[in-house]
Parts: C-alpha cells; structure tokens; sequence
C-alpha cells in the first residue's frame, strides 16, 4: 500500500522503511534452541518475505535468502543466560520527499535469487527466478558456457 521499491544491485542488504524496520526485524528474528557452537543462520528455519509487486509479481525471500549468516548470542543481564537468535540483514531507509516514506531497496538478497530485466524505454523491472549452477564437490567442476563460443569450451569461473 502506497510503497515503492528500487532494486538496486550496489545494496548488500535489504532495504527496509525506517519506520517499519524494528517491527520487521522482531517478526523475522529467530530463536535457536540450546547454545550451538556453530551455526549458519540461513539454514535455520524461518518466515517468508513475501513482495507483492504490480501486474501480479510476486517475490519471496526465505530465511536462506535474508539471514546474516552468524548467530547473535544476547546474554540476559538479570539471569546471565544467553540466547542465540537469527537475525535478518536489513538496513533502514529513510524518508525522502523525492521517494516517500515507504520506499524499499530490494538489494542483493533479491538479485541474488531473482534474474533482473531493465526496459529503459518502458520504465519497468522485469523479474525471473535466476538459475543457479548445481552445488557440485569442489569449484573445479563448475564452469560457464559464453553463448556463441565453440561447443564444449567452458570457462572457469
């Protein structure tokens, strides 16, 4: 409602209105049971991020796409306990007359997982499910293909 979004390839983050960015961090924070010694956060389980954007485009972001990849250990001053939380990578953005009030960057926790089209002429982002290449054992067996180039040359990344 009455918000806009940029996507911005040069934002590491998620860009969130300030004035919604405590409420979206406490909904998207989670508590991780015990006090694991290591942990990755964006394989922990979590809510969906869902953007609903015009013409029907949908795009959603799960916790692998949005977490900070360490846990945070909050130790509680009365009792001394810690907890371990996951945490969201967000970023406040704040109010622009130029933007408005409701303006989200939708930087490279989207890019990443979604192909991005730019028609200047037209003035309009198109958005795909980006294709990632399949986890293989080790870098070397990864490779690129440029299109137009011999059959069977690949290219290291």
């Amino acid at each position: 409602d009455g918000c806009s979004a940029i996507a911005d390839t040069g934002t590491s983050l998620l860009g969130v209105p300030k004035s919604t960015m405590r409420a979206l961090h406490l909904q998207l924070a989670r508590k991780v049971p015990g006090d694991p010694e290591e942990l990755d956060c964006r394989d922990f389980p979590g809510p969906e991020m869902v953007f609903e954007l015009e013409g029907g485009v949908r795009l959603t972001l799960g916790p692998e796409d949005y977490s900070r990849a360490a846990a945070m250990r909050v130790v509680q001053g009365s009792t001394q306990r810690a907890q371990v939380i996951c945490r969201a990578s967000l970023m406040p953005v704040e109010a622009d007359p130029a933007l408005g009030s409701k303006t989200w960057i939708l930087g490279e926790p989207v890019l990443q997982k979604y192909y991005t089209a730019y028609d200047w002429d037209g003035r309009r982002v198109g958005f795909g499910l980006a294709a990632h290449p399949a986890a293989h054992e080790g870098d070397a067996a990864r490779s690129h293909v440029v299109m137009g180039s011999s059959p069977g040359k690949a290219l290291a990344p």
